[in-house]
Parts: C-alpha cells; structure tokens; sequence
C-alpha cells in the first residue's frame, strides 16, 4: 500500500486547493519511512523476503488459484466457508457504497446549489469551506475492500482501512447539507450549530448506546472466553480459544519429541509449522529430526509441484477418485474391499517417498463432508502395516512396521517402551492396543482397565467409543462394558449440575449420549421396552443439551 500512498500523493500535490496531500517532502519521508521498513524485515525476520512475496504468489502468481486451497484465502462472500462470518462485513461494504454515492451526490450537489443561489444573490458569507478531496486514503480504504472480497483473512484489514472513511463520509455529509441549508435560509454558509436539546439527545444516546453494547459485549465476552469451557478440559485458555489452537498437535508434538522420532513424514500441510516447531532442531542446521512433507506456512517457501504431490497423496490418488465415482454410480457406500485397496496404494506411495509416519487431524478423518482425503486416510486404517500408535480426539498417527523405527515404537505399546504425554494417552493408547492386538483374555482385561482408567481421567468421547467399539467384541467383556455404561449414566445425572461448571463438560455430555445408545439398544436386544424409552429420553435430552451448550459458547 506503501507505492499507491506515495503516488497518489504526489499526483494530488499538484491542486491542494481540492485534494488532501502530505506534498512531496511528506512522500519522500513516507518512502524513507518504507525503506527503514523494508530493511528491518530483511534482517531482523529469519525468513527475509518470504513474508512479503508469499501474499503476491497467492493473490496474483500463475498458480494464484492453485494456492489459495486453504479457507482463510477463500472469497470473503463465499458463504459455505466454516472460517469466519462474512455477514458484517457484506453490510460494512454496502455501507460503503451507500455513503460513497451519497457524498459523491453532496459533494456535486451543494456546492452548485450554493453558487446557483449566490448568482441572484450576495455573494458568500461564512467560515465553512467545502472538503478537500483525500484520494490516497479512499483508493487505499477500496484497495483493502477488493482484497478481503477475493480473500477473507483480509476482512480486519479492510474494517480498520475502510470504517474511518465511511466516518469521513458520514462527517463530510452532514456538514456539507448543513451548510447549504443554512446558507439558503440565512445567507450563511457554515455549519448549523447543534440545539442544545438536539446535543443532548445525541449525548444521552451516546451513552446508552456504549453502555448496552459495551455490557452486552462484556458478558458475551466473559461467556465465550473466561467461563469454564466446556470444548476441552485443559487447552482453554483465552488464546486458545481465540485462535482455535487447542486444535493443534500439542501431545502429539510431545509423543514425536519424546520418542526422539526422525526421518521423513507425511503431515497435513496446515500445521507444518507447528509439528516443526514442537521439535529440537539441530543446532547447527536448523533441520528437525522429522522432516516434513509439506508447510503451509509462507516462510516455508514450498513450490507448486511439491504442493502438487502432497495434495495427489492426500486425495488417495486416482484409485481413490475411481472408487467413489464408482460407489457413487451404484447408489452405495465405499466397501471395506475398497478401503483395503485404497490403504495399499497409500502405503506404497509413502514408501516411495521414504516415509514412515503419518500424522492426520480431526478435520480429515473425521471430515463430515467425507471428502477424497478423509477415505484415503480411513484406507490406510485398513492396512496392516500402518497401526496407529498414538491419537486422542484430535490427532493420530500412524506407523510402518516393516521399518526397524516403526516397528520398535509399535512394539514399545505393548513393553511400555513408547513413551506417551501423560496418563491419559498412555492408558488410552495401550488399552486400544491391548484390547485389538492380544488374545488372551487377561490381557483383554487389562486393555479394557486401561481405556476406562483413561476416560476416568478425562470422561470424553474419544476413551468411551473404543471401550464401545473395541472392547465389546469380547463376549466376555460386554457384561463389564454393560456395567461401565451404566455406571457412568448415573455418575453424569448425578454430577451434571456440578460437571457443567467446569471445563469440558461438553465432552462429558456427549460420553453420557453415547452411552445412553449403547445402553438402549441392549435393551432393545433383551426386549426390555421400558429401559428403551428411559435410555432414548435420556439420549435426547442430552443431544438437546449439547446443541445448547455448543451454541453458548460461540462468538
């Protein structure tokens, strides 16, 4: 923005009796100010350049199109986007056209009606002078618009470019119809001072209106991000819940450090940055023991053809693609034969590429839309050479077993020779282990202690669908599941007023709904109907629950 300041300034140096203009000793201490700049981030930001010309390859380069993948630099009107409200700044910019056509009106209008008048009349009296023109600021206000409307992560940008101009405008408006009309009624031209009923009007409304929004605000606020929060029981934090942070791989980060981990992996491009910055780099590189596959950082300075190859691998390939069309020709779902085909062209592709984890988030496997990536990553479940080692509700990670790395750490699950975050994760991921893996029953037993002392310490969805799904496959273990069930129901009834205080009692509301359908459909087998009607009511006052509880807490 720094050139098109600089220039307009210039060209409007020529006429100040009608533009605003800083002249040309203010331009050159503007681009003096802007070399500074420019070389502070040359030498004082470790990535140099690549801040800079990363906005220019995703806004205006070749492959422009092919970059802006990710939905903060999707369209700011494009309506289906999760990231983000489009709706306030659609009224900010039909606000913006409004009072530009409007101030435009005036500004031809008044002053014509002024000088019609003072053609059959006096000549001017008065000390109101009609507004210079502030091109610069207006081009540069529209500049940011145009940018938040092709990519939304510039939406704030354009608010604080464009909301005091709109201002100017409103300001400009008021003055200039003020003016004229005082003019036409008295021969003044100047602006009509306020009554004081009409100043103490705007001054009393003033008021209420800080004092309703400011309060209105503040409890939302202290709602949103200082009340106990109910998504998760530790990452809650007023920045966590501001940036959505609690979504990235913390313990996953802590599991890969932990167990000194090296070599090559493939990772969702978006959070590159921080699986790297979770690492001890060498201190003599810079390299981190992981490498990986893709970053979607700026700094990270990755080219179109590896974004090209991360994005093919991610997709499940053709394979994949043929698969769903054909699925989708017979009105049906992807198979479990279809998933196992798809799991061996993704651990062939990985093995070309010398990788041997895979680390995934939530919004691929568990993506609603079950988009080409999240069938490609539940086909590499499907292969038997990539168990999973670590996950929660957030993360997993999955290895290769025919690697000596891979298969130490897979094996380390069950000698507790992988080291895992806390309790929580090392009780979780042994007794999944233990309860799909062994064959002997007390070792069954031990897997499903382990998954329910793991839900214990952090009563969630995640520990009680593998006790669901997992551990009742054993005849002998469905009675002890049966019993935690409902255990845990009368635990939540018991403790909900006290539970929905504290943080991540939302994950606990859900735990309670997925045990209560458990529960139901046992008593739908033993056809015990007035359990069924006790479990379903109890299902559906906590689904109605969650609904509540989701929408209070979002901004």
């Amino acid at each position: 923005m720094l050139i098109p300041f600089v220039v307009l300034n210039l060209l409007t140096s020529i006429s100040k009796k009608k533009f605003v203009s800083i002249g040309i000793k203010g331009a050159c201490h503007t681009i003096a100010a802007g070399f500074v700049a420019f070389l502070a981030v040359i030498i004082f930001n470790p990535f140099h350049l690549t801040n800079l010309t990363h906005t220019f390859v995703i806004s205006v380069s070749k492959h422009a199109e092919r970059w802006r993948d990710i939905h903060e630099w999707h369209s700011a009107f494009d309506w289906d986007n999760p990231v983000g409200t489009a709706v306030p700044f659609l009224v900010m910019y039909i606000m913006a056209w409004l009072l530009l056509v409007g101030w435009i009106a005036v500004s031809i209008a008044a002053p014509r009606s002024v000088s019609r008048y003072t053609k059959r009349k006096a000549k001017i009296v008065g000390d109101y002078q009609w507004p210079k023109i502030d091109l610069a600021l207006m081009v540069i206000a529209a500049l940011t618009i145009y940018m938040a409307i092709r990519s939304r992560r510039f939406i704030p940008i354009a608010a604080i470019a464009a909301c005091p101009i709109m201002a100017m405008f409103i300001d400009q408006i008021v003055r200039a119809i003020s003016a004229t009309r005082n003019f036409q009624e008295h021969n003044r031209l100047a602006v009509r001072p306020m009554s004081s009923d009409l100043q103490l009007f705007f001054t009393f409304a003033g008021a209420v209106a800080v004092l309703f929004f400011g309060t209105w605000w503040g409890l939302k606020f202290k709602r949103v991000y200082l009340d106990p929060w109910h998504a998760d029981p530790k990452l809650n934090s007023v920045f966590m819940r501001m940036t959505a942070s609690d979504a990235k791989p913390f313990y996953a980060s802590k599991f890969i450090k932990d167990n000194k981990l090296e070599g090559k992996m493939f990772n969702y491009w978006t959070e590159g940055g921080f699986i790297a910055w979770g690492q001890e780099p060498d201190p003599n590189t810079g390299r981190t023991p992981l490498r990986l596959f893709m970053d979607g950082r700026a700094q990270a300075a990755y080219n179109r053809d590896a974004f090209d190859r991360w994005s093919y691998v991610m997709s499940g390939g053709y394979i994949t693609a043929q698969i769903l069309a054909r699925a989708r020709a017979r009105g049906q779902s992807v198979t479990t034969t279809d998933y196992v085909e798809i799991g061996q062209w993704m651990g062939e592709q990985l093995r070309e590429r010398d990788v041997w984890i895979v680390l995934m988030p939530a919004v691929v496997f568990n993506d609603p839309e079950r988009k080409n990536a999240y069938h490609a990553v539940r086909g590499l479940e499907h292969n038997p050479d990539w168990p999973l080692v670590f996950f929660n509700k957030k993360q997993k990670l999955w290895v290769d077993i025919k690697t000596p790395q891979g298969r130490e750490l897979f094996e380390g699950i069950f000698t507790g020779k992988t080291l895992y975050p806390d309790d929580y994760h090392a009780n979780l991921n042994r007794g999944r282990n233990l309860l799909l893996y062994s064959r002997e029953l007390a070792d069954k037993k031990t897997g499903l202690r382990l998954a329910i002392a793991a839900f214990n310490s952090n009563p969630s969805p995640t520990p009680i669908l593998e006790i669901l799904l997992v551990a009742r496959r054993s005849a002998e273990l469905k009675g002890d599941v049966d019993q935690f069930c409902e255990d845990y129901v009368r635990r939540f009834t018991e403790k909900k007023a006290a539970w929905a205080k504290q943080d991540g009692y939302r994950l606990r509301v859900e735990a309670a709904r997925l045990a209560c359908i458990h529960l139901k459909n046992v008593a739908q087998g033993q056809g015990n109907t007035e359990l069924v009607s006790f479990y379903l009511d109890q299902e559906n006052r906590n689904l109605r629950e969650l609904g509540r509880v989701s929408q209070g807490q979002k901004w």
